[in-house]
C-alpha cells in the first residue's frame, strides 16, 4: 500500500480517451505545504494556455490527514524513481523545489540531483521569499538565518494579512495580477547578482540557474529559484 500523500503509483501520467499529451510534463517534488499549493494554482491557471502539465508529488492530501513531503535529499530520489520510470517519453522535466530551513542534507542533495540530472529549485532561508518578492520594492538584504523577518513583511501585505502555510485561491490571483510575476522574477535575478559568493550573475539559458557551480548554495543569503521553474514553464520569458 502506498504511503499516504506519496504518489499511488510509478506510471508516468497518460491521456484519456480523446485527450492529447500536453506538449510539456514537469515532475515537481515538493517539499512542503506552501510549495505545493502553489504549483498546483500555477498548474490550473496555466496549463492549458501554456500547453504542460505538472505532476505534484506529493499527491493532494485529503483533510484529516499528515502532509508527507520530501526533505531535500528524499525529494531529489523520489524525482529521480519519476525519471527512471518515465524513461523514453519526451518533454519531461523533474524538479525538486526545497528550502535552506534547518536541513542538513542540501549539500548532499545538489550532488545527487547534479549527477542525477534533476533540477533544484532551492530557497533560502525559505519558499515565502519568492511571494514577498510579488510585492517587494527592492531586494532584502542578507537575512543572516533570520527565518521570521519575510514571513512578517509578507504578512504585512494586505492581502496575505491571513496568510499561514497554504497559497489559497485568493492569494494566488494577487500573485499573479498584472505586472506582479515579472518583478518578482527580475528582483530573484538581483539576488543571483548580488550572490555574496562574488561569482553568480543571472542565467541567460531558460533552466539554468544563475549560480556559479562552485557557489556555495549555503552562503546564498537570501535567494531563490522558484523563478526558473515559471520560465521553462513559459510563463514569464527567460
Amino acid at each position: 500500500m502506498p504511503k499516504r500523500g506519496a504518489p499511488g503509483g510509478t506510471s508516468a501520467p497518460r491521456p484519456g480517451p480523446g485527450e492529447r499529451r500536453k506538449n510539456k510534463v514537469m515532475f515537481i517534488v515538493c517539499e512542503g505545504q506552501t510549495e505545493r499549493s502553489y504549483f498546483h494554482h500555477l498548474n490550473h491557471r496555466y496549463g492549458a494556455e501554456h500547453d504542460f502539465q505538472i505532476q505534484l508529488t506529493p499527491r493532494k492530501v485529503t483533510e484529516g490527514q499528515q502532509f508527507n513531503g520530501y526533505k531535500p535529499v528524499p525529494a531529489v530520489r523520489e524525482a529521480l524513481r519519476f525519471k527512471k520510470t518515465t524513461k523514453g517519453i519526451r518533454n519531461t522535466e523533474f524538479w525538486v523545489v526545497f528550502d535552506r530551513d534547518e536541513n542538513e542534507d542540501v549539500y548532499e542533495a545538489f550532488r545527487l540531483a547534479r549527477q542525477s540530472g534533476v533540477n533544484v529549485a532551492f530557497s533560502h532561508p525559505h519558499f515565502e521569499l519568492w511571494l514577498w518578492l510579488h510585492f517587494a520594492s527592492g531586494p532584502p538584504g542578507p537575512l543572516g538565518g533570520d527565518r521570521t523577518v519575510i514571513p512578517a513583511k509578507l504578512r504585512r501585505v494586505k492581502e496575505f494579512g491571513d496568510f499561514g502555510k497554504l497559497v489559497e485561491p485568493r492569494h494566488f490571483e494577487e500573485l499573479i495580477k498584472e505586472g506582479r510575476q515579472e518583478r518578482a522574477v527580475s528582483l530573484a535575478q538581483r539576488l543571483v547578482a548580488a550572490c555574496p559568493s562574488g561569482r553568480c550573475a543571472p542565467a541567460a539559458d531558460q533552466g539554468v540557474s544563475g549560480h556559479a557551480a562552485n557557489c556555495d548554495v549555503l552562503l546564498r543569503d537570501p535567494s531563490t529559484d522558484v523563478h526558473l521553474i515559471l520560465k521553462a514553464l513559459g510563463i514569464v520569458r527567460p
